[in-house]
């Protein structure tokens, strides 16, 4: 029905006009319930207010570590310079100011988007442009006001980056887009944006006219759904757009590769990546049952697995050895064999259908429509955002360290697997091999570790090796 209706003529028909009264810019609540929009309002921006100031205390904790640490670990000794350690240093603290940054700036935009009642005069704005068409074109109207005003919030964040902290922190003006080029390439992604702006609305607003609770199901049933049908995909096709793929036969590989694969009685085909730009260099299992592959990219071996006269002055070198190589990719047989891809589907596959539950719970709720300064009649699209910005923080910070938590987890439990299996040398090389190819700060504190990353820092998994090494011979000495 509303899709029918997207495509009626806009300008004519019963003109819209917004009635009833709105709280404006109210701050004293009539009575000290949860059900008055005013105190509502205060109790929305307090939970913005302390979900940022804790992220702020996590960045702020990076940042002391990293003006604390003078020298590259020991452990990295030989692998890391000095003139490297202080070159990740200075990106570490750029990236940890403009993150602060941010949250400063959300903190403010998003307060005074409900003090100020900024979305429901985008709201005032769309029915007086469009006062004489449906509400389905208004919803759309709204959207597209609403996207482009969230794509120039990022102007605050893009100009203290460019003008403040890459002259401070020396970033080269060569590796680094241009201001003018950015702000040109945010015009044009609004112009873009707008493309799905329409098809989304329209499916968004078709799905919330149904049972909410139907709604719940269905959107779950469908992620499910898209989840398992990309595991069977890519376990087919791979990931195409990360380069082409060529099937890897036994005459293809070294002993130790072949060893570790009999070993690990892996079922799947192998595949050697050839990817079209040098990325992050790895090895992954993917997809389910008969459908299963391990890709191996190019990258990942020494030299791409090419003469040296063949490639870029900045390849020669990068990549793991004949006896590296199969240490990491048995760490990465490892999560096949311990399911943990599967875990982390059921765990992302819980927290969406949590995720809905609180959502189904909240959109209905018109108060909170109310202390966003709209009237009883609002756009219904807005709602997502709504309970999405200022109802879900709490849950995101807890599912975030849940689900962090359990996949760190993961890579020292894989680690702990290699070890077992006699890789514990070789892996240990791997990383170390990976971290020279490509700098990173090696401290991350332990606070902020547990809110921003899914894997251990290298110098936490280096150490965690060693330690599992050194356990591993005194067992066996123990045995003897």
């Amino acid at each position: 029905m509303y899709i029918v209706a997207l495509y009626q003529d806009p300008m004519h028909g019963k003109r819209i006009i917004i009635s009833g009264n709105d709280i404006g810019m109210s701050l004293v609540p009539k009575e000290l319930s949860i059900s008055d929009p005013i105190l509502l309002r205060h109790i929305l921006c307090l939970i913005i207010v302390i979900h940022n100031v804790f992220y702020m205390i996590l960045c702020c904790r990076q940042l002391k570590l990293c003006k604390e640490y003078k020298a590259p670990p020991p452990e990295m000794e030989g692998v890391m310079s000095q003139e490297a350690f202080e070159a990740s240093k200075e990106k570490q603290l750029h990236y940890s100011y403009l993150e602060l940054f941010n949250l400063i700036v959300d903190t403010i935009y998003s307060c005074l988007d409900l003090y100020l009642c900024i979305l429901a005069h985008i709201w005032k704005l769309t029915v007086n442009w469009y006062g004489h068409t449906n509400h389905v074109w208004l919803n759309v109207t709204f959207m597209t006001l609403f996207s482009t005003y969230l794509v120039f919030r990022m102007l605050p964040s893009l100009f203290y980056e460019k003008l403040v902290l890459d002259p401070k922190y020396n970033v080269d003006p060569e590796k680094s887009p241009p201001l003018v080029g950015l702000i040109c390439a945010m015009a044009f992604y609004v112009v873009f944006l707008q493309i799905g702006i329409i098809p989304l609305t329209t499916i968004l607003m078709s799905i919330v006219r149904m049972s909410v609770w139907y709604f719940v199901l269905i959107a779950w049933l469908v992620l499910v759904l898209v989840f398992l049908l990309m595991l069977v995909t890519v376990g087919i096709f791979g990931v195409p757009c990360l380069g082409k793929s060529r099937l890897l036969k036994d005459s293809d590989m070294n002993e130790r590769l072949r060893l570790v694969l009999i070993q690990f009685k892996f079922p799947g085909r192998v595949y050697l990546v050839h990817t079209f730009h040098v990325g992050r260099p790895t090895a992954w299992v993917m997809g389910c049952f008969c459908c299963l592959r391990l890709d191996i990219h190019d990258n990942l071996k020494l030299h791409r697995g090419l003469d040296a006269n063949d490639l870029q002055s900045g390849q020669v070198g990068a990549g793991l050895n004949d006896e590296q190589l199969p240490a990491f990719v048995a760490h990465q047989l490892a999560h096949w064999k311990l399911w943990h891809v599967r875990k982390t589907l059921a765990m992302i596959n819980l927290s969406l259908l949590l995720y809905l539950v609180l959502f189904g719970l909240c959109y209905k709720w018109q108060t909170l429509y109310l202390a966003a300064g709209f009237t009883k009649f609002y756009p219904s699209i807005v709602g997502f955002w709504l309970v999405y910005k200022y109802l879900m923080p709490v849950y995101y910070t807890i599912n975030a360290w849940i689900v962090f938590f359990f996949l760190r987890h993961f890579e020292y439990a894989a680690d702990a697997y290699v070890v077992r299996r006699g890789y514990g040398v070789p892996m240990r090389a791997a990383l170390l091999k990976l971290f020279a190819d490509d700098y990173e700060f090696p401290y991350v504190d332990h606070c902020y570790l547990m809110w921003h990353r899914f894997r251990p820092s290298i110098l936490q998994r280096i150490l965690n090796l060693q330690r599992l090494e050194q356990n591993r011979r005194v067992s066996i000495v123990s045995l003897i």
